[in-house]
């Protein structure tokens, strides 16, 4: 999507006053199919106060009972202090919200799909083995995922059904 083009939209909501839900910005990436690109959101209804969402849109998995899912990464950067947060988002085939896996900042976020395979990379990790990259397949969604920090020590994130408000 053209960058102007998304610059307009948000200038016109944020002129005409109107909240930005996040599952309306997030529908919004889902229906460019633009795979890999960044599109940032300022959704703040503050004047002083930082709260963007970087939203990014990572592909299409395929379960081995057939069923499809997009996948869409969601970093937040928030407060005074630009606290960051992250989650890796799942739509069913029809684009509805069907769960998520929230994570620790924006650096923990996958970097791509591949052949139905999330790959995450410690490039932006300083106390992590920046060589080190985690493969999980989502033959089947699972219900934890382990991203690799050095050697066999990483993180462990559960598989949420909540909802997006949540994050």
């Amino acid at each position: 999507m053209n960058k102007l083009l998304i610059f307009s939209i948000l200038l016109c909501l944020s002129c005409a006053g109107l909240s930005q839900d996040k599952e309306d910005v997030v529908l919004l990436v889902l229906s460019k199919s633009v795979i890999g690109q960044i599109f940032t959101f300022n959704l703040s209804d503050k004047k002083d106060y930082i709260n963007e969402a970087a939203i990014t849109y990572l592909g299409e998995i395929e379960t081995k009972t057939k069923e499809k899912y997009y996948i869409v990464t969601w970093g937040r950067v928030w407060g005074p202090h630009k606290h960051t947060t992250g989650a890796v988002l799942l739509y069913d085939h029809n684009k509805n919200y069907f769960g998520k896996y929230v994570l620790g900042g924006m650096s923990d976020l996958p970097i791509k799909l591949d052949k139905n395979e999330l790959l995450f990379y410690n490039t932006d990790k300083n106390d992590c083995d920046q060589s080190l990259v985690t493969k999980i397949d989502f033959s089947e969604i699972p219900k934890n995922i382990f991203i690799k920090c050095n050697g066999y020590l990483g993180d462990v994130y559960e598989f949420s059904l909540d909802s997006l408000e949540n994050q």
